[in-house]
């Protein structure tokens, strides 16, 4: 189809078959004095590479997690309506600084 992809899925425009994902906004803890977010023991070092992907407006239904355990190891969680795939490459988009991608 023309037009570009933004065209396409402007406000109240849903082409079918399309699954939108919007990024889990942390959320201040007084405890740690910081924005957080809860990953489920999943994650167990604080990086700027560290997010969940959910439906909008359905913040508990986390679709993708992606999140630093040590030094160059990561953890990448997915479930439907996400694939192996496109979870990939969700997962390398927070190393996209790296790769000389501008």
């Amino acid at each position: 189809p023309e037009g570009s992809l933004r065209k396409c899925l402007g406000p109240g425009v849903k082409p079918e078959g399309v699954v939108v994902l919007t990024n889990v906004a942390p959320r201040w803890n007084a405890r740690l004095g910081s924005f957080s977010l809860n990953f489920y023991s999943r994650v167990k070092v604080a990086s700027k590479k560290n997010f969940q992907l959910t439906p909008p407006n359905d913040a508990d239904n986390i679709v993708f997690l992606f999140g630093k355990l040590q030094r160059n190891l990561y953890v990448c969680d997915f479930k439907p309506p996400m694939s192996c795939v496109q979870a990939f490459m969700a997962a390398l988009s927070a190393f996209e600084h790296r790769m000389g991608i501008s």
